[in-house]
C-alpha cells in the first residue's frame, strides 16, 4: 500500500513483533525486538528500554502488519518520548 502525503494519518492499534535499529544515547549502535502499540501510514508508537535521543532517526524492521508489505524496513524519526512506570520509554515516531 502507497503510503500518503506527510501528515497525521489515522493510527490502527496493532500488536506486531518488530526490530528497533538506531544509536543509543552514547552514540552506540543497538538493536531491540519490542510490540507496536499503533501504527499509522505516516507514524508508529512502541515501547522501548534503550534509551535514546529525542529527533534520533531510527530504522524498523516490520515482519508483517495490516498496513505494509511483509517484511517492510521503513526508516522513522523520533518525535515523542513519554516515561513509562515500567522503566521502558513510550516512542512515537514519524516515517521519513
Amino acid at each position: 500500500m502507497a503510503r500518503q502525503a506527510r501528515g497525521r494519518s489515522p493510527r490502527e492499534e496493532e500488536h506486531t513483533q518488530i526490530l528497533v535499529m538506531g544509536d543509543d544515547l552514547k552514540g552506540e549502535p543497538f538493536q531491540e525486538e519490542t510490540e507496536t502499540v499503533n501504527i499509522s501510514e505516516s507514524g508508529i508508537s512502541f515501547y522501548l528500554k534503550t534509551p535514546i535521543w529525542m529527533d534520533s532517526h531510527i530504522t524498523l524492521k516490520i515482519p508483517f502488519s495490516s498496513l505494509f508489505e511483509t517484511d517492510s524496513s521503513m526508516k522513522a524519526k523520533v518525535v515523542r518520548m513519554q516515561n513509562e512506570s515500567s522503566g521502558k520509554k513510550l516512542i512515537g515516531a514519524r516515517f521519513d
